[in-house]
């Protein structure tokens, strides 16, 4: 029964607790929001100057369009800045040292990115600004920025793209509201510009720097220093689903091509071969034409690669027509001089390293005149009469005109070996020729691109942060010694080190 009673009166206790706080905390909000003009600097005198300390919290890069040069990313955007109007006494308001207010309600630097491709150039998004006793605001609104970035695809798919996202206020200069970083870094260059506390990583690009700088520019329209604040992203594309996907089938294609002068000629299918990698390859340059980024600028080393295959693919159906050509001569008409002969047939072969295919012995036959070889028959067997000296004569002419036509065969067919046999050695010295400029080709193509020399190593988001952890040791002997270098600010150096 007691204990009933205690759990009751605490729970009394604590809602007429929670009553008094919103209470004060109405109170407060009344308070400072009575005289307040959102549309006028937070400043005692008007010649005084607003700090304004901003950051980016980088979530993820959602998009890199190579066609319409635009990069989209996801961000946080974090303010702090002091506010002479939002300052009260927790003392007088219960201890209350914080209050979350809507940020359409207070003054906000009209911090614009400058080189916005897609939407309201201003930040829209309507959160919660934190606002301290001292009158420090914190507010951190979530962005999709689509920004223009100069795409450079001269080495793609092995590029690396620098892109940038510039803010500044649209209407204030340099003398009513200074620009500055959110980690109190005096320095014009911070080399940790961003943070990465919680990035999500790309399965396209790899974060290769993040800097962030700080411009003093004096533009035509105006006498004053208008600030800015360049925050720089270089990212490299990942390669391996491009060298999969498009430079494998490629040199797949590039080989084949190599590969129709091992087909023999006798086969007929090596045209067919030939004329089927064409098409096969046109087919993949239409589909490749998609995922390749149109410019008229320059040539992708992509497509620089696809080019180079398409006319070895063309010269291997040339040069198969014309061996094809000589393969299949079977005319005594196609006569060669003797040089040319001796080079296509002597001289080649040696240097190819080819043995020339032994000639069968030829049948030789003398002919004689056959009234002759009857008449001296006539010695040997006379005749009876002039029939059968006539049959004699007649088979005397066929066995005659036998002999000679297998002689012009014999003739014929060592004419036909010997264009075969120099066919073959086409075959051979083009093999040679297309395995040598297809290797060289695709080692010059794809072997230009200065990353795969200077390939520079990723970033750890790890030590990407503005607000390091203070007391990690493992951190701190990973990240430590960088972070602490690339960083001016000695009173938080030494916080660090304590």
């Amino acid at each position: 029964m007691k204990q009933s009673l205690l759990l009751y009166l605490f729970i009394v206790f604590n809602i007429i607790l929670n009553l008094v706080h919103s209470q004060k905390t109405y109170e407060l909000y009344h308070n400072l929001m009575s005289n307040y003009n959102k549309n006028v600097r937070p400043v005692r005198n008007n010649t005084d100057l607003v700090n304004v300390k901003i950051g980016l919290k980088l979530i993820q890069i959602a998009d890199v369009d190579e066609k319409n040069q635009l990069m989209q990313t996801h961000v946080y955007v974090l303010h702090e800045w002091q506010d002479v109007s939002l300052i009260w006494s927790p003392e007088d308001y219960d201890g209350i040292e914080y209050i979350q207010m809507p940020s359409d309600l207070i003054w906000k630097p009209d911090l614009v990115l400058y080189n916005n491709a897609d939407g309201d150039y201003q930040i829209t998004t309507r959160s919660k600004a934190q606002i301290r006793y001292d009158g420090i605001v914190k507010w951190n609104p979530p962005m999709v920025y689509k920004s223009y970035c100069s795409i450079d695809i001269q080495y793609y798919p092995f590029d690396i793209q620098n892109c940038t996202l510039k803010f500044g206020t649209w209407s204030y200069h340099g003398s009513l509201v200074n620009l500055q970083f959110l980690t109190n870094n005096e320095s014009s260059v911070l080399e940790r510009g961003w943070d990465l506390e919680d990035y999500t990583p790309s399965i396209e690009w790899e974060i290769l720097n993040l800097r962030a700088i700080r411009h003093e520019k004096i533009y035509a329209c105006c006498v004053e220093v208008f600030l800015d604040l360049t925050f720089t992203c270089t990212v490299q594309r990942k390669p391996l689903f491009y060298i999969v996907n498009l430079i494998v089938p490629c040199v797949n294609i590039s080989v084949l091509a190599v590969l129709v002068f091992l087909l023999p000629s006798d086969s007929k299918k090596k045209i067919t071969l030939s004329i089927s990698i064409l098409v096969a390859l046109l087919v993949f340059y239409l589909l490749l034409i998609e995922l390749i980024p149109p410019t008229s600028l320059v040539i992708p080393l992509l497509g620089k690669y696809l080019l180079f295959t398409i006319v070895i693919v063309n010269l291997s159906i040339i040069i198969t027509i014309i061996t094809l050509n000589v393969h299949f001569r079977r005319h005594s008409t196609s006569h060669m001089s003797p040089l040319l002969r001796k080079t296509l047939l002597i001289y080649l072969p040696k240097l190819l390293l080819m043995e020339r295919p032994p000639v069968p012995p030829r049948y030789v036959y003398v002919k004689s005149q056959p009234y002759e070889s009857i008449d001296n028959q006539r010695s040997t067997f006379p005749w009876k009469n002039d029939q059968r000296r006539q049959i004699a004569r007649i088979t005397a002419d066929h066995i005659a005109y036998i002999a000679e036509q297998i002689e012009n065969a014999q003739t014929e067919k060592e004419i036909v070996e010997e264009w075969r046999f120099i066919a073959l050695i086409f075959d051979r010295l083009f093999l040679i020729i297309f395995v040598s400029v297809s290797l060289l080709g695709t080692l010059t193509s794809l072997l230009k691109a200065p990353s795969l020399y200077h390939a520079s190593s990723p970033i750890d988001p790890v030590c990407f942060l503005y607000y390091p952890p203070i007391n990690d040791s493992q951190w701190m002997k990973k990240c430590g010694a960088d972070y602490l270098q690339s960083l001016s600010d000695t009173s938080f150096i030494a916080n660090i080190q304590s």
